[in-house]
């Protein structure tokens, strides 16, 4: 009876053990997912200033840009940054805010080059502002969508919408033809214009639309479900119709897709 006691025991202790290096090896692996997660940090520069021209006119500048503090690819860093026209040995905070006030400076001082004989009889307030942000990130891709507005004079303002893919895993900045491995003109322009009328549901941005055949630009992100593509203001359709995103089954198009992406995908 003592033997048999004294083996319960060992074994009880054995499973104990067994347990805890579980629970240490499954707390291991949760921390290496929470640190992934922690080592991709992103914060933001911003600068916002206005700059008094005449008593009836002010120019503002504004503008806001990703700061990644543990991104360090340079080639990478520089394709994020080319859509904001930055381009530095070092992207660090310090050299980002650097680069927005520069952009500042000469922002105002063409300004004041181009409007020094506007006197306007009320007040206007001309500007430019732009922005970037993380839209998405998921399977090592980042989405960044970059936007900007203003008004330079005229019946309105202006006002763009782009983005850009990273695959973060190889380190490059993902074109189209990663994508898709057909882009003939015909095939593209019946699934979008296909796509672009079905979208529309009120028909509003049809009955604007300026062209008759929609092409393939490189405006373009993607989910698990859809291959998205951005038209800007007066690309397909008129000004009042705004930014047209078309949206696209990836089932439907898998045909159309490169063998490496519908891995990555999953599809």
């Amino acid at each position: 009876m003592k033997k048999v006691l004294g083996i319960s025991i060992v074994l009880s202790i054995a499973l104990m053990s067994c347990d805890k290096g579980k629970v240490s090896a499954e707390s291991s692996t949760e921390n290496e997912e929470v640190n992934k997660v922690v080592n991709f940090s992103v914060d933001s520069v911003k600068v916002n200033d206005s700059l008094k021209i005449d008593k009836n006119l002010t120019v503002g500048f504004q503008s806001a840009v990703l700061y990644f503090h543990t991104l360090e690819d340079k080639t990478l860093l520089d394709s994020i940054f080319s859509v904001e026209k930055i381009r530095l040995d070092d992207y660090s905070k310090e050299n980002l805010t650097q680069a927005l006030e520069k952009k500042k400076k000469e922002y105002f001082e063409e300004q004041k080059l181009s409007l020094k004989d506007f006197k306007p009889d009320f007040h206007q307030t001309w500007n430019s502002n732009s922005s970037m942000k993380v839209f998405s990130k998921e399977n090592d891709m980042m989405t960044i969508r970059y936007t900007g507005d203003g008004y330079t004079g005229g019946a309105h303002g202006y006002y763009y919408e782009f983005y850009k893919v990273f695959d973060l895993k190889n380190k490059k900045t993902l074109q189209l033809t990663d994508v898709v491995s057909e882009t003939e003109s015909k095939i593209w322009d019946k699934i979008l214009m296909d796509n672009f009328l079905s979208n529309d549901s009120d028909k509003d941005q049809a009955q604007m639309l300026l062209v008759k055949e929609i092409p393939l630009n490189n405006n373009f992100y993607f989910d698990k479900n859809y291959l998205y593509f951005l038209y800007n203001q007066y690309e397909i359709t008129a000004y009042a119709a705004g930014p047209v995103l078309i949206k696209v089954s990836l089932a439907d198009i898998k045909p159309f897709l490169t063998a490496e992406f519908i891995k990555r995908q999953d599809l």
